[in-house]
């Protein structure tokens, strides 16, 4: 034996206390028999001592734990058919290493927490696939206990509790792994192409050297926001979505009921997620160039893709220059409205390319908790409704309890005669400066589809937020924008919008908030920001067969944008007076 092999050998044993294991000579012993294990349970671990290794430490030192899953939805099942979370065991060496006596744990104070059985074995130059599920009596590869999303630890140790490999990993995401990449190396990878039982990608790392008792465990890295990977700004997302022939039917027949679809990103297919078509004004069939909804946990519970429950991809059709929608929200996020992240997306279905689309965050508790410190309360989608009592119970709810107090006592407030008397009343209710900041985005980017301006109002959430106590103001369908710059601003159709003109202070808040977002949004050089984003897009817009409208309308609305961001700060100064300082 190598003078390393004997250094390792020594050290386990130094580290080996069989006393203290389950089993072990050590252990307590009242003399009664055991009881006889439940039909077909996994075998208990024997009695006295562990078995010996057969293979010597400097062979089974090499074992390393090569990729890991904490939640696992829709990336691979079991063999009875259920999706649980594992690990994955590679052995670099040319000789088959049996496990029997050996052990995996999440804790790392307890070697011996979840115990191999006889012939599972790590094949040479292979891998092993073991489900840690808390289903043991599935099989000798289902261990006791579950993996937890938020962090933890995994151990693989002899029979003495002497470590082979531990890890300490940080927050996962669903269906994604955390991966040695190249396989048997010191650089971990959160990898969307997960790979049981099969070797990792290529990568930049190192091998690994032999795992030394007194040596700290590997650190594997948190996967992060991965959200920004297909909502980031300047990402232009390509996506498949494919739907079977019986889905197709019902989706031209029953647009707006989800059938079981699969998306395909990046080369890897996930699914079975839900499937919808969307829209009002601006709805097409699906043999055209539909908006689509998909639903990742439509059909499996927990599942999420990059982190998202949803997806929302609009087809532009009142968009004829195909850029209003993200630029609008980006001025929205960027003048500290809680708005949606959106970007440009290339769409597939079925093999056919639909065209491009905007690809726009949904409003639901992942994109509250961007901007809210508590992101539990109640969401309100809104559809034709404003701040009066008939309209109320007309709010429909998108999340959180269906607490409606603020609602309510903001349409009750309105009811004053008194312009500045309802202003103060809905003040507890409404939050203000989230109004007046909701206002002069719409205003400055001519959003006039929706609230204040639609009537009843449209294109809207109110989020109860439980930090303020007071209803906060989310855009949504923010296609039709930066059309008709000569629109007088002042041409609002809501109540709470009617009564803050009537108000002196109000009405000069929301003044002050205009003058002051319009400079944000001029430092923002939106002029050069518009060409930059009709290159980027350009080649797409010729792909795109299936929009409503031909390649020189498209040119010529993204010329009438130029106007009107030319044009925004003389046309406002026309409709509004200067600031109060």
């Amino acid at each position: 034996m190598s003078p390393r092999a004997l250094l390792i050998a020594a050290l386990a044993a130094a580290a080996c206390n069989t006393s203290s294991f389950p089993g072990g000579p050590g252990d307590d012993d009242d003399g009664a028999p055991p009881p006889p294990p439940p039909p077909d349970a996994a075998p208990p671990e024997p009695d006295g001592p562990p078995p010996e290794p057969s293979v010597p430490p400097e062979i089974d030192g090499q074992i390393v734990i090569n990729e890991v899953m904490t939640d696992n939805a829709l990336t691979v099942k079991d063999e009875t058919g259920a999706a649980g979370d594992w690990i994955e065991l590679f052995n670099p060496t040319d000789q088959d290493i049996p496990l029997h006596g050996y052990s995996v744990t999440d804790d790392l104070a307890a070697p011996r927490k979840g115990f191999l059985h006889e012939g599972v074995m790590v094949p040479a130059h292979g891998y092993l696939v073991l489900w840690l599920d808390d289903e043991p009596e599935r099989g000798p590869t289902h261990l006791g206990f579950k993996l937890t999303r938020a962090g933890g630890q995994v151990g693989l140790a002899r029979p003495d509790g002497s470590y082979i490999d531990r890890i300490v990993y940080a927050a996962q995401a669903v269906d994604f792994s955390a991966a040695r990449e190249p396989d048997h190396s010191d650089r971990w990878v959160i990898e969307w192409h997960p790979s049981p039982g099969a070797a990792n990608p290529a990568g930049a790392g190192h091998p690994v050297g032999l795992e030394v008792p007194t040596a700290p465990p590997e650190q594997v890295p948190a996967a992060g926001d991965l959200t920004e990977r297909i909502l980031g700004y300047d990402v232009i997302l390509e996506l498949a979505i494919e739907v079977s022939p019986a889905g197709a039917a019902s989706l031209e027949r029953d647009p707006f009921t989800y059938v079981q679809g699969t998306l395909v990103y990046d080369g890897r297919r996930y699914g079975p997620v839900g499937v919808r078509l969307k829209g009002a004004n601006s709805f097409m069939p699906f043999s055209q160039k539909p908006s689509f909804r998909i639903n990742i946990d439509e059909y499996v519970s927990g599942a999420k893709f990059f982190g998202l429950d949803d997806l929302t991809l609009n087809n532009m059709k009142s968009d004829f220059s195909m850029m209003h929608e993200r630029m609008a929200y980006y001025v929205a996020r960027q003048t500290s409205v809680p708005a949606s992240r959106a970007n440009h997306a290339l769409i597939t279905v079925n093999g056919q390319f639909y065209g491009l689309y905007t690809n726009v965050e949904t409003v639901k508790r992942p994109m509250l908790a961007r901007w809210f410190r508590d992101a539990g309360g109640p969401l309100f989608e809104a559809t034709d409704v404003d701040f009066a009592p008939q309209y109320v119970n007309a709010y429909e709810l998108e999340t959180g309890p269906n607490d409606r107090h603020l609602l309510s006592g903001a349409a009750q407030a309105l009811t004053n005669a008194s312009a500045d008397q309802a202003i103060a009343a809905v003040s507890a209710y409404v939050d203000m400066e989230s109004f007046w900041r909701f206002w002069a985005m719409e205003s400055i980017i001519a959003q006039f589809d929706a609230f204040p301006y639609s009537d009843p109002g449209d294109d809207y959430f109110v989020y109860a937020d439980p930090t303020l106590g007071r209803l906060t103001f989310v855009p949504w369908g923010m296609d039709e924008t930066f059309y008709s710059g000569e629109v007088d601003v002042k041409l609002v159709s809501s109540i709470l919008a009617k009564k803050c003109l009537a108000s002196a202070s109000c009405f000069q808040s929301y003044v002050d908030h205009v003058w002051q977002f319009l400079a944000r949004a001029e430092q923002l050089n939106l002029l050069a920001e518009r060409v930059r984003i009709m290159n980027q897009i350009r080649p797409y817009v010729a792909m795109d067969t299936r929009k409503p409208y031909t390649n020189a309308q498209v040119d010529d609305y993204q010329g009438q944008l130029y106007w009107f961001l030319s044009e925004r700060r003389a046309r406002l100064g026309q409709m509004l007076p200067p600031p109060s300082h």
